[in-house]
């Protein structure tokens, strides 16, 4: 549709719009409308209601990107924690040798569980395998500030942690 001096007419259901971009931005957006084989008003009007399809359905957030760089962030520091917890852990499982548990604390006599393992923390067979994810524990703890250690006195809550 043309008018009288050769330029184009809007039908009657259409309005002319005004954007004023970045020159580098305005030529993005031609380049990709041209791959797209479309018009830069075609490209421009599909990336509108693109971008408001993607708000109505909760993908994109109204008030803007900070909201969503925040919980981003808040998810991030909590997955250090985990990850963080998760490498203080031993990575070994408490065992021991068998023969030692045959040696040193089976006898020739029924003995209860209870017994055996009085036994076993007597005799300190598991102080080696314990002493070191227990240690990493309350140093991790120390870290977060949820114990402290006192020399000669040990470890305790620090105070916001104390419940009794």
């Amino acid at each position: 549709m043309t008018n009288s001096d050769g330029y184009a007419k809007l039908s009657e259901d259409r309005c002319a719009v005004k954007i004023y971009p970045e020159e580098s931005v305005a030529e993005q957006w031609k380049d990709e409308a041209e791959e797209q084989e479309l018009s830069l008003s075609r490209y421009l009007q599909n990336l509108i209601h693109e971008a408001r399809s993607y708000r109505q359905h909760g993908l994109v957030h109204q008030d803007g990107s900070q909201k969503r760089i925040q919980e981003l962030e808040q998810q991030i520091g909590q997955l250090q924690k985990r990850l963080e917890e998760k490498e203080s852990e031993s990575s070994e499982a408490v065992s021991f040798d068998p023969e030692t548990l045959k040696q040193e604390v089976l006898t020739g006599q029924y003995q209860s569980l209870e017994e055996i393992l009085r036994r076993i923390v007597e005799t300190g067979i598991l102080d080696d395998v314990i002493r070191v994810p227990v240690e990493n524990q309350l140093y991790f703890l120390a870290a977060q500030n949820e114990v402290e250690y006192e020399r000669g006195w040990g470890w305790k809550l620090t105070g916001n942690e104390v419940s009794q």
